[in-house]
């Protein structure tokens, strides 16, 4: 028993400083988890995809129609993002997308 009360507050207690620096740093809960997850290899943070959306939705403005793989190799974001801000475009039912053999390709609504 020894043994789990000591590690419990010792958790707790690295856990508590570490919000309450970023959050120092930063000024507010909300911030302070999202910066962390902008800052984490691997994690997408929501502004990120968000921005990224809004890159999708003005070259597909620009351009028209195109296939997954040219967006992705038109925005200067990894290609993990930019799928999934082309999934946020179309849960917001702002996308069509067409099958053709291997390909996809997407269009605005």
């Amino acid at each position: 028993m020894a043994k789990s009360n000591s590690t419990k507050p010792a958790k707790s207690k690295t856990n508590s400083s570490a919000k309450s620096t970023t959050e120092a740093a930063n000024g507010s809960s909300g911030l302070a988890v999202e910066s962390a997850a902008a800052r984490t290899p691997g994690v997408f943070s929501t502004t990120e995809i968000g921005h990224v959306a809004g890159d999708v939705w003005g070259l597909l403005v620009r351009d028209g129609t195109l296939t997954v793989a040219a967006i992705k190799k038109s925005i200067d974001a990894p290609g993990d993002v930019v799928l999934a801000a082309i999934g946020w475009l179309a849960r917001e039912d702002k996308l069509e997308f067409l099958t053709q053999g291997r390909s996809v390709k997407v269009s605005l609504r």
